[in-house]
């Protein structure tokens, strides 16, 4: 099936990475959602899914297990290119859907109905999809309120997206509280024990040596004031995000995202961490995209039997770690291929303002490969 791009596609999955959704977290928060869909509409079926450049991933689901889709075999990329609802009354009479593995083998679905889930005007970052085994359709009245549901999921989307944003900015605070108490002691310890030695009413000071006792407590109280200036200046322009990975649960969570693709294209996927720094933490935001870019094109790009590793490590500098990784896939590549996709231009354009570097090269012989480097604040 030919992929439809939307003509705003770069825009799209702007606001898609933007919400920072972690897939694998949110079907608890949406189940009522779908089950109040599945008794409006008396369908079998229904999926709340978000669409990348490569793949359908599926958040929330009713009647049926699914990951995930390669993009090219899900029907929801029509509707993430249209502005109004998609509908197909049957499936298996459509030419552009009859051959999909879950239209002509089970489980025999034959109808689909896709609400375009609008983040802002006319940006469509996925679908509320209902489908149904047997050929039918949807009266105008329950379509309009499938449309509100739509909005409303948009709206959770985009205040889970505020109370990250919440919890940073308290994480943010909680750190900027140890750093105040950390920078401020020394400084403050020093002028109360030259204030000490001024008050002691068994010294007798000399006119030099109180000035110079006066002129430490000074320095030391200017010390003070840079310590503030530079705080108030880091509050009104921190980017620092929550510490909440590590190279193990970056390597768990690619593995739990990307096994199933791989599988249903029969390659294989491994992965390496550098076992010494498995438990330092970086920043977990926008990680999930970056890095999952490169393994979704790397297993599209792959033929069956191929073998995939994805490398993580993190490079220990005395200003900022580098988080380092490496994909590649050890299948040949045709030289009328093309990787470097909208999307993965998009991700290396993403680094690159990051201040990190995205690599790629590929080759008939030697497969091809995914290098990213990407500073981590300390």
């Amino acid at each position: 099936m030919t992929i439809p791009l939307p003509l705003n596609e770069v825009e799209r999955m702007h606001s898609l990475s933007n919400l920072d959704i972690d897939y694998s977290e949110l079907e608890n928060e949406f189940s009522c959602m779908l089950k109040i869909v599945s008794k409006i509409t008396d369908m079998d079926v229904i999926l709340l899914s978000m669409v990348d450049s490569h793949t359908q991933w599926t958040i929330a689901q009713h009647g049926i297990q699914i990951t995930s889709l390669p993009r090219e075999e899900c029907i929801c990329q029509y509707t993430i290119s249209g502005t109004e609802v998609f509908e197909i009354s049957n499936l298996s009479k459509d030419n552009r859907f009859k051959n999909i593995s879950y239209v002509k083998n089970e489980p025999y679905l034959n109808y689909y109905l896709g609400i375009p889930l609008e983040i802002s005007k006319g940006v469509n970052i996925g679908t509320l999809s209902i489908m149904d085994r047997h050929a039918t359709e949807i009266n105008p009245e329950k379509i309009e309120l499938l449309k509100l549901i739509g909005e409303e999921i948009v709206n959770k989307l985009k205040t889970f997206n505020v109370i990250n944003g919440l919890k940073t900015n308290l994480s943010d605070a909680i750190k900027m509280q140890r750093k105040i108490a950390h920078d401020i002691r020394n400084p403050l310890a020093g002028i109360i024990g030259i204030s000490d030695l001024l008050i002691d009413e068994n010294e007798v000071h000399e006119k030099i040596e109180v000035v110079e006792y006066v002129t430490l407590i000074n320095s030391s109280s200017k010390s003070i004031l840079e310590i503030t200036d530079n705080i108030v200046t880091e509050l009104g322009d921190n980017d620092s995000e929550p510490y909440s990975f590590n190279l193990k649960t970056l390597s768990d969570r690619l593995s739990q995202l990307f096994m199933p693709l791989a599988k249903n294209k029969e390659v294989t996927l491994d992965f390496f961490i550098n076992s010494n720094k498995q438990h330092i933490p970086f920043s977990k935001s926008k990680i999930l995209q970056i890095a999952g870019s490169p393994v979704s094109s790397a297993i599209k790009l792959s033929r069956a039997g191929a073998k995939i590793s994805i490398d993580l490590d993190l490079g220990i500098q005395s200003d900022s770690n580098i988080l380092n990784i490496v994909v590649k896939s050890d299948t040949p590549i045709s030289v009328d291929v093309n990787p470097e996709s909208v999307v993965l231009n998009f991700t290396k354009q993403f680094v690159e303002n990051m201040n990190g570097k995205f690599d790629f090269s590929c080759d008939e012989q030697n497969g091809l490969a995914y290098v990213i480097s990407l500073p981590q604040t300390t």
